[in-house]
């Protein structure tokens, strides 16, 4: 199985587990995939890049004020434009200078913009469902250090918990203690300053 979409290689894993064989690489790479959709679900963002500048991706969105629109993570935009009567066209397609991208200074940080804000010929439509299409390049430009590490940390982890799979670890001699399922803590430090404020982003 290839990792899809993760945060961390599978070899940058298998260093910090002390693994120099190939025999468990399907289950680790399992584990990447899977702790870095844990990630996501945290976060409610995603750290990947979804379409490329030859084949944008299309996102869709339902404006809740007629001057500002909170958008997924995006790294750039080729295309905004709305549907102002419910046919499904998206036939106004809005100038660069119809709109700006916010917050200003995320780029300059290395963050996304999350942020559509009218400043001239139009509005957005406030009344009609998904009457803003943008096309793009969605996502990060570059998984954060963060983010990888925090994957490293839960990858090594979800492939260690098949050694205790009724959630408890360690032997009757020496102690035992119970697994939660939640994050590691240090992942969840690492990775809570990028978490969006009820879908809203930084």
């Amino acid at each position: 199985m290839a990792i899809t979409n993760g945060y961390a290689t599978l070899a940058e894993v298998k260093a910090s587990l002390a693994i120099t064989d190939t025999q468990d690489d399907t289950m680790l790479e399992i584990s990447i995939t899977a702790s870095s959709r844990m990630i996501d679900d945290y976060t409610d963002r995603f750290f990947y890049r979804s379409g490329t500048t030859q084949t944008p991706a299309t996102y869709y969105y339902t404006p809740l004020d007629w001057w500002t629109c909170n958008i997924d993570d995006n790294v750039s935009i080729s295309e905004v434009a709305t549907d102002d009567n419910f046919d499904q066209t998206w036939s106004t397609v809005w100038a660069t200078s119809d709109y700006f991208t916010e917050p200003i200074n995320n780029p300059n940080r290395g963050w996304p913009i999350t942020r559509l804000v009218a400043i001239d010929r139009y509005v957005f439509p406030t009344n009609l469902p998904n009457s803003l299409r943008v096309k793009g390049v969605f996502g990060w430009s570059a998984v954060p250090s963060e983010i990888n590490q925090a994957c490293i940390i839960q990858s090594s982890r979800l492939f260690v918990r098949k050694q205790s799979p009724f959630g408890i670890a360690g032997t009757p001699e020496l102690g035992t203690v119970r697994l939660t399922s939640r994050l590691d803590p240090d992942v969840e430090a690492l990775i809570r300053p990028f978490k969006r404020n009820k879908g809203l982003a930084h």
